[in-house]
């Protein structure tokens, strides 16, 4: 359970905050924090969505619970009214969020005379802030990251800890960066002399809009002569990959272990899968799903659901069908040899 506020809430008080309803004359019950609906906490919210939360519904601790309309008569706890429960469960949840830490400069951090680091902010231990960038109010900064020179963090953003943040890096407002990022580290530029590779200069930056989340262990490459984007509202999730020179819409999400090669273009409100693997020079148009663990070597030109691999099957199947794949050139060349000697209609 997250941390509390000072004083609990109450579901009338909820309720009027998030436009939602609260039958039953309860609306006088306290709320402390936020919970799991199975085995839930007491003080605590919860939420149900739909018929599948019918028993954990009827069996938890909550102290009150999130529901749609369908569910009122099915729970015996107070409820609030929610079009989209999993939504207000969302919205309520950011009220008992751990307290930001206080402004100030940690005495073992490094921060370069020619940067600009606001009153409000916050600069954690052993942090080090290059030199001409500017961390703008409200920033926190946690331990041991490093922001190069030239940045700029703005208003209200996180870095955890650990991060790295290379030069000529723009986060927007209220960016969220987890522990063990790096963004604007060098990409993977190579051209070939015949012999063997020769690096190609990587001078652009990354530039990042409001309101964006990055997850932990990504690695965000900035670009080769422009700069690497990623629109606002964008969410990144753990361990995501993203070559140099991509543009990324604005609204789209990425799970996972996701990899992009360079100078991908992505619409917006695209929705990506886990371990799903885009090509370099791919371009994706505006409202694309991809599924976990596909491979996307071509542009996509039509909004859309797209899948390709396999799901997993007993290893004795998968070897019977692989053996099926091996053989596949020559069933087609078969096949083709059939075609062509059957009698045509005109023949019979």
């Amino acid at each position: 359970m997250v941390s509390q506020p000072e004083a609990a809430l109450t579901l009338a008080a909820l309720a009027e905050r998030f436009d939602l309803e609260c039958p039953r004359g309860t609306g006088d019950t306290p709320i402390s924090g936020v919970c799991a609906l199975t085995p839930g906490r007491a003080g605590c919210i919860a939420f149900a969505e739909g018929a599948a939360n019918s028993q954990a519904l009827a069996e938890s601790a909550a102290a009150a619970v999130i529901v749609p309309e369908s569910l009122v008569d099915a729970s015996a706890l107070p409820v609030l009214v929610a079009d989209q429960p999993r939504l207000a469960f969302a919205r309520i949840a950011a009220l008992f969020e751990r307290d930001r830490p206080r402004p100030g400069i940690h005495p073992a951090s490094v921060v370069e005379s020619s940067a600009d680091v606001h009153a409000e902010a916050h600069i954690g231990p052993h942090a080090v802030i290059g030199a001409g960038s500017t961390v703008e109010a409200g920033v926190v900064i946690g331990a041991n990251t490093v922001v190069g020179a030239g940045c700029r963090i703005g208003a209200q953003s996180t870095i955890a800890s650990n991060c790295s943040i290379g030069d000529n890096v723009r986060l927007g407002e209220r960016v969220s960066v987890e522990p063990n990022a790096v963004i604007g580290a060098r990409g993977f530029g190579l051209v070939h002399n015949g012999g063997g590779w020769e690096a190609i200069p990587q001078m652009g930056g990354v530039e990042i809009g409001d309101d964006v989340e990055i997850g932990a262990g990504t690695t965000i490459d900035r670009g080769a002569l422009e700069d690497t984007r990623i629109a606002p509202g964008v969410k990144i999730d753990n361990q995501v990959h993203i070559g140099h020179n991509c543009a990324i819409g604005a609204h789209t999400v990425i799970a996972g272990c996701t990899g992009i090669a360079g100078s991908c273009t992505i619409g917006a409100n695209c929705m990506i899968g886990g371990g799903v693997g885009i090509g370099d020079h791919v371009s994706i148009t505006d409202g694309v799903i991809i599924t976990a663990a596909s491979q996307v070597p071509k542009n996509i030109e039509d909004s859309g659901v797209y899948s390709s691999t396999f799901r997993a099957m007993p290893a004795g199947t998968w070897r019977k069908r692989l053996a099926l794949f091996r053989q596949l050139d020559r069933i087609e060349q078969r096949l083709r040899r059939v075609e062509r000697d059957a009698p045509s209609s005109g023949d019979q």
